[in-house]
């Protein structure tokens, strides 16, 4: 027997505010720590350089993601109002544009007609209708701002400490720095395929695609960033800056 389809359509929201901040920790404070670790060899430079772009990062994100959903959902009750509006004093207008949405999906005049008239008796059926045929929106499918800000926020620190934790440990055991390096490198690409592999679940990818294009955009990402470091050692070393 096929196995049933199931849609994610109301994960959405959530999914991808979660692959935003794994993402946005693991190859944006990671990069930044890949870059310092390209400009000096130490190991706490590299740390609490990856720690502060951590916390900023933690801090923006999350309340950039808050704010911008804020204000989709601002604009939508918006909409809803000047909608409710229009149906409470303008409802043979609406009537008119429920009966036309009908006949262009088909049905005949009279049987718009009869729809239209019927459901104009319950103003939220109409509006429900309104906002799903006039204005394409569907408040529903749509998560809390100060969830999605705090799901940012504690994912994005989640996937920052994957790339310093080879770093940390080098603060307690003598561990070569071209080790630390090349270990923030692994665990950043093992752990951007597995999200990739799992956001197959939802995008319709295969899982090695899925997994490939998140460890190829990871890898040039940090690629850049370390190549940077070693470019600013050259022109700006340590030793040349003022105390």
């Amino acid at each position: 027997m096929e196995e049933p389809v199931i849609h994610y359509t109301n994960e959405a929201d959530t999914f991808r505010t979660r692959v935003f901040g794994i993402q946005d920790g693991l190859i944006g404070v990671g990069s930044i720590a890949i870059g310092a670790a390209g400009y000096s060899q130490d190991p706490l430079l590299v740390l609490v350089t990856g720690l502060i772009a951590s916390i900023g990062q933690a801090f923006s994100m999350g309340i950039g993601e808050y704010i911008s959903t804020r204000v989709r959902m601002q604009i939508i009750e918006n909409e809803i109002k000047k909608e409710s509006f229009e149906i409470e004093h303008y409802p043979e207008k609406e009537k008119e544009e429920l009966k036309q949405f009908y006949i262009q999906k088909g049905l005949p005049e009279e049987e718009a007609e009869e729809i239209s008239t019927r459901l104009m008796k319950n103003k939220n059926i109409v509006l429900n209708e309104m906002l799903i045929h006039e204005l394409r929106l569907f408040p529903e499918g749509y998560e809390s701002p100060v969830k999605l800000g705090l799901l940012m926020s504690l994912y994005l620190i989640i996937g920052s400490i994957i790339p310093l934790f080879p770093f940390i440990l080098s603060l307690f055991f003598k561990i070569p720095f071209i080790y630390d390096v090349v270990s923030s490198v692994v665990l950043i690409a093992i752990t951007l395929g597995i999200f990739g592999s799992m956001s197959s679940k939802y995008t319709g990818l295969s899982k090695y695609r899925g997994a490939f294009e998140q460890i190829a955009t990871g890898m040039l990402a940090l690629a850049g960033s370390y190549a940077g470091g070693l470019i600013l050692a050259h022109f700006l070393p340590l030793t040349n800056l003022p105390l």
